[in-house]
C-alpha cells in the first residue's frame, strides 16, 4: 500500500471517529477515541474543547502509524454543530464549550424575540430563533459571565476550534457557521440584521470559507503529535449533519438522509436556498459548495426505541445475554406480525419534546387509542410507527418550501432495522436505500479531503468513489397506503388535540 490516502474526522459529542480512506475509496482503517459530556446543572451541557483535540491528535496517530510515512495527502473533519467555545487572544477556551445538547439560553432567545419576530429572524437566517443555536449561548456567556467574556477574542464553532488547534488558522465553513444562526445561507455572508439583534461583534467570528477548500498545511505541533508530514493539507470540513449526509451520497436535489441515531436529523439537498413557510426545517448551506440543505435538527427516534426494549423487553434482553438474537430484532419480529396502523395505536415520539410536526419543547411522548385487545408487539409497531409519521411531516414542510423529494437514504443505527425501513417507504412513499456503510459522518470528511487535497476532483467524482449502496432498496407497498394515510390523519389529530395540555393554555 504506497497512497495517497485522506484521513477523515467525525469530531462528535460522545468520541472522535476518524478513519483512513484510499484514492479509489477503499476504507483501509479506522480509529475512535471516546470522552465524556459535563451536565453541571439541568438544562446544561458542556465539555472541555481540548478533549476534542486529544481524540483527534490520538485517532490520526492511530491511523498514520498503518501507513507508509508521508502517503497521507488530506484530513478534514465533520463536528458537531451548534456549539459555542469563546476563546483568547492565545486561542484558549476562556471557559468549557457549551454543546448542541445544552438549552440554558431559553432567555437570551426568549428577549430578542420580544423584539424580533421569529418568522423575521427565519427570513434572515434559514433557522429558528431558537436556544439551541450557538449565538444565543454566546450571549448568554456575555451576560451571565461577564469576566469570561471580557477575555474572549473569538466566538467559534467546535469545528473551528479543532481546526485552529491542527493548522493554526480561524476559519469556518458554511455549514458550521450557520448552525451559529447568524448567516445569510443565500449569501453565504454573516447577516447585519442577525448580528445586530443578538448584539455579537463581527470580528470576533471566524473566516467564511468553503468545506472544500485546503486552510494550510497542518501545524508544526500537529505534525509531531499525529506522524502526518509537515505538507499534509488541511481542508476547512463541515458540520457533522453535513459530512454524514455527504458521506450517504445525498448531495443531488431531491435525495434526503434520514440518520436515524438516538435522535433523527432529517436532510434533504437542494439546489437553491429554500425556505420553509412552517418553520419546520431550517434551510442550510451544504458541504458541497454548490448545495444547500433543507434540515429538521431531529426528534428522538432511535432513543424512544431503546427506552422500550430496556424498559418493555426484558424477556428479549434476557435472550441476547443468553447468546441468543439481538433484542432489538426480536421485538421487530413481534412488531410484524401487527398489521399496518398498529390496529388503532398511536405513538407520539416526544419523549424529550416535539420537532415535528411543530417545535414545541412542552410536548412529551403519548401512546393513544390503547385497549386490551393490545399487546407489547403493538405498541412497538405504533413507536417504530410514530417517527415515520414525523419523517412524513418533516418532508411535507420540505414539499412546502419548493423541493421535490424523491428517495430516502437511511444510515445510523436504525437503518439495520429492515421492518422500520419498510414502514418509512410505506409511510412516505419513496424508495429507500442504504449504504453499505451507516456511519457516514467521517467518511464524509474524508470525502472533503480528498477534493479539498486534489485526489478526487469533484465532490460527484469523490461521492461515487467512495459511497456504495447495498443492492436491495425498499420500495413502497400499494396496499398499506389506505391504512397509513389513515394512522397518519389519527396521529396529527392526538398532536394537536393535546397541544394545549403540553403548554398549559
Amino acid at each position: 500500500m504506497t497512497g495517497p490516502y485522506v484521513i477523515g474526522c467525525d469530531v462528535g459529542s460522545q468520541g472522535t471517529n476518524s478513519v483512513l480512506y484510499d484514492a479509489d475509496g477503499s476504507l483501509v482503517a479506522s480509529a475512535y477515541r471516546g470522552y465524556d459530556v459535563s451536565f453541571p446543572r439541568p438544562a446544561w451541557a458542556e465539555q472541555d474543547p481540548r478533549l476534542w483535540t486529544d481524540a483527534v491528535e490520538a485517532t490520526v496517530a492511530e491511523l498514520t502509524a498503518t501507513v507508509p510515512a508521508g502517503s497521507v495527502r488530506g484530513l478534514s473533519f465533520g463536528s458537531q454543530l451548534d456549539g459555542m467555545v469563546a476563546c483568547d487572544a492565545a486561542g484558549d477556551p476562556v471557559r468549557p464549550a457549551m454543546i448542541w445538547m445544552d438549552r440554558r439560553a431559553e432567555a437570551q432567545a426568549a428577549e430578542v424575540a420580544s423584539r424580533v419576530p421569529p418568522e423575521e429572524f427565519y427570513g434572515w437566517v434559514g433557522a429558528n430563533l431558537d436556544s439551541s443555536h450557538a449565538a444565543f449561548k454566546a450571549m448568554w456567556i456575555r451576560d451571565e459571565e461577564p469576566d469570561a467574556f471580557a477575555r474572549a477574542t473569538r466566538l467559534v464553532s467546535p469545528g473551528s476550534f479543532v481546526l485552529a488547534r491542527a493548522a493554526g488558522v480561524w476559519a469556518v465553513d458554511y455549514s458550521n457557521a450557520s448552525s451559529l444562526a447568524l448567516l445569510d445561507p443565500r449569501t453565504r455572508t454573516w447577516s447585519d440584521e442577525a448580528l445586530a439583534a443578538v448584539g455579537l461583534d463581527r470580528g470576533m467570528l471566524p473566516e467564511l470559507v468553503p468545506a472544500t477548500q485546503p486552510v494550510g498545511a497542518v501545524s508544526p505541533r500537529f505534525a509531531d503529535a499525529t506522524g502526518l508530514p509537515p505538507d499534509t493539507l488541511l481542508v476547512a470540513g463541515c458540520g457533522d449533519e453535513m459530512a454524514a449526509t455527504l458521506g450517504a451520497g445525498v448531495f443531488e436535489p431531491g435525495e434526503v438522509c434520514d440518520v436515524v441515531g438516538t435522535a433523527e436529523p432529517v436532510c434533504a439537498a437542494s439546489s437553491e436556498p429554500r425556505f420553509d413557510p412552517t418553520m419546520l426545517v431550517e434551510c442550510h448551506p451544504h458541504a458541497d459548495p454548490e448545495a444547500w440543505l433543507l434540515e429538521n435538527p431531529g426528534f428522538v427516534s432511535g432513543g424512544n426505541l431503546r427506552w422500550w426494549r430496556d424498559g418493555f423487553g426484558a424477556e428479549e434482553l434476557a435472550a441476547e445475554r443468553a447468546g441468543g438474537r439481538d433484542a432489538y430484532d426480536l421485538l421487530c419480529e413481534a412488531a410484524a406480525r401487527v398489521p399496518p396502523g398498529a390496529d388503532g395505536i398511536v405513538f407520539l415520539p416526544c419523549m424529550q419534546g416535539a420537532m415535528a410536526p411543530e417545535w414545541n419543547g412542552a410536548a412529551r411522548g403519548v401512546f393513544s387509542g390503547l385497549s386490551l385487545s393490545h399487546g407489547r408487539e403493538h405498541m412497538t409497531r405504533a413507536l417504530l410507527e410514530g417517527s415515520a409519521f414525523a419523517l412524513r411531516d418533516i418532508l411535507e414542510a420540505m414539499r412546502a418550501a419548493g423541493l421535490d423529494v424523491r428517495r430516502l437514504t437511511i444510515v445510523g443505527g436504525g437503518a439495520k432495522g429492515p421492518l422500520w425501513r419498510q414502514i418509512k417507504a410505506d409511510v412516505t412513499g419513496l424508495p429507500v436505500r442504504v449504504p453499505e456503510s451507516v456511519e457516514t459522518t467521517a467518511s464524509g470528511a474524508a470525502v472533503l479531503a480528498a477534493v479539498g487535497a486534489g485526489v478526487h476532483g469533484s465532490i460527484d467524482e469523490a461521492v461515487r468513489a467512495f459511497v456504495r449502496f447495498r443492492p436491495e432498496e425498499h420500495v413502497p407497498d400499494p396496499a398499506t397506503r389506505e391504512a397509513y394515510d389513515e394512522a397518519y390523519r389519527r396521529y396529527r389529530d392526538v398532536y394537536f388535540a393535546l397541544r394545549p395540555v403540553f403548554t398549559g393554555n
